[in-house]
């Protein structure tokens, strides 16, 4: 979770229509760090250098979908960046998708992803929180 200072702005990612917005995202390579990868991951997909700061929620994913079980574990830093910008940033490889600003209030409007992520942000909370959702599809 990318926020400014204060915490008041997040940045999120969406489609250029902003019909959802996700935290950004990638996947962690043997044997690296979840901080590293968070900081190789926004480099490489929007050329944005992120600082890393301490771990907020931990968000368990347990999908069936077509009889297949899945089940994703996801660690959420707080990060932080030094330069503040105003438009949005379009991702590297996937130029229908976009990085940009919003307020918790912005937030509240269209479905946020990981489910349940916007009661931690709203929160501010200083502990570790642990999200579960489990589905069929």
């Amino acid at each position: 979770m990318i926020s400014n200072r204060d915490k008041t702005k997040f940045l999120v990612q969406c489609d250029l229509e902003e019909t959802f917005y996700r935290l950004p995202v990638g996947s962690i390579e043997f044997g690296e760090q979840a901080s590293d990868a968070i900081i190789r991951e926004l480099i490489e997909e929007f050329n944005l250098q992120v600082y890393v700061d301490e771990l907020v929620c931990v968000n368990e994913n347990i999908i069936e979908y077509e009889g297949r079980k899945r089940h994703n574990c996801t660690l959420i830093h707080w990060c932080s960046i030094n330069n503040q910008f105003n438009s949005a940033i379009i991702h590297k490889e996937l130029h229908d998708v976009k990085l940009i600003w919003r307020t918790l209030d912005q937030l509240k409007l269209k479905q946020i992803y990981p489910e349940g992520i916007l009661d931690v942000i709203a929160s501010n909370k200083n502990h570790i929180t642990h999200i579960v959702i489990e589905k069929g599809y």
